[in-house]
């Protein structure tokens, strides 16, 4: 038996027999209508052979979504979209994602640590994009880098990504550092620019506390953090929105700093730490000209995430003249 179908038997097996969420009764969900955009943010899926439970997690998540009354703009995944980088676990998240595909006029997704790490690189870079290129409304990555830029409904989202193989951190090149400048440059002042990676930056969104206080730049971008944090200091409109530190919706959620924006989105697929532990957790943003509403969900239960908990909503207010958050 091939493995995909193996993943697939144990599955439907863990769905059949394992109870892991409540569905509520809470009333269906609407995207509203009068938003600029409106989008989904999914952190660290991590689809592996070895763990049904987490394919189970994203699947109903999916369920949610397709309760949801209108169309998101995009839904992104910022990394960690697999355990080991491997076809079978792209096939088996592409199996669960198919049927929301219609649910996103854009789909994007940015690589982390698990999807690159002991593999060959240029050959995980095509893999990726390969996999996107299945999605129906998703955007790929070009064959040769991670990093590329698109604008939906005229506000910019910028995908970043490790130029090289690496176990943990992720490496910025130069050229990226170099194009993601001239990127920033050339948005419009007037309006926020969504950027999404893996890693957070060093001391930001609880680090290290938030990756089990793993040394000072455990949990980060790494080497090359200080220099993207200078290249985002630069500007600001700047909303830097990662993955990669399993910890649920709680106060490290959202940090301003200052010129930029610093967002940590929790999990889908693998376990949330901290103190709210809920499976399928992750992130809606709707943007209006004159703020940014971010609101955290428990997608597996079918609710929000409840009010007593930090950051369970935060707002984002962009300058009255526009110029600034």
């Amino acid at each position: 038996m091939k493995m995909f179908e193996k993943m697939n038997s144990a599955l439907d097996a863990t769905l059949k027999n394992q109870k892991i969420v409540t569905v509520s009764k809470e009333p269906q969900a609407v995207i509203p209508t009068d938003v600029p955009l409106s989008f989904v943010v999914w952190g660290d899926p991590q689809i592996s052979r070895l763990s049904p439970l987490r394919a189970a997690r994203v699947n109903y998540a999916v369920e949610d979504v397709k309760d949801y009354e209108g169309l998101f703009d995009a839904l992104v995944i910022v990394g960690d979209l697999t355990e080991y980088g491997r076809n079978d676990e792209y096939e088996m998240l592409s199996y669960l994602l198919s049927p929301i595909c219609s649910k996103f006029k854009n789909i994007f997704a940015v690589p982390g640590n698990h999807d690159i790490r002991l593999r060959n690189y240029r050959s995980q870079v095509k893999k990726f994009s390969s996999f996107l290129s299945g999605l129906e409304n998703a955007v790929p990555n070009p064959l040769d880098k991670y990093y590329f830029s698109k604008e939906v409904n005229g506000y910019k989202f910028i995908m970043m990504g490790s130029d090289r193989s690496s176990f943990e951190a992720s490496y910025i090149s130069r050229k990226q550092l170099d194009w993601l400048d001239s990127e920033l440059s050339c948005s419009d002042p007037n309006k926020p620019v969504f950027v999404f990676n893996h890693q957070p930056l060093k001391r930001t969104n609880g680090l290290p506390k938030t990756f089990l206080g793993r040394g000072k730049w455990r949990g980060s971008v790494g080497w090359d953090s200080d220099k993207l944090r200078s290249v985002f200091e630069k500007y600001n409109n700047v909303v830097y929105i990662t993955g990669h530190l399993h910890y649920c919706t709680s106060e490290y959620s959202y940090e301003d700093c200052g010129l930029f924006k610093a967002i940590s989105a929790p999990t889908v697929g693998v376990i949330n730490h901290g103190p709210f532990k809920k499976y399928t957790q992750g992130l809606i943003f709707n943007v209006y000209n004159d703020k940014i509403e971010v609101r955290s969900r428990v997608f597996g239960e079918k609710i929000f995430t409840p009010e007593n908990i930090a950051n369970h909503s935060f707002t984002i207010n962009l300058s009255a003249k526009g110029d600034q958050l």
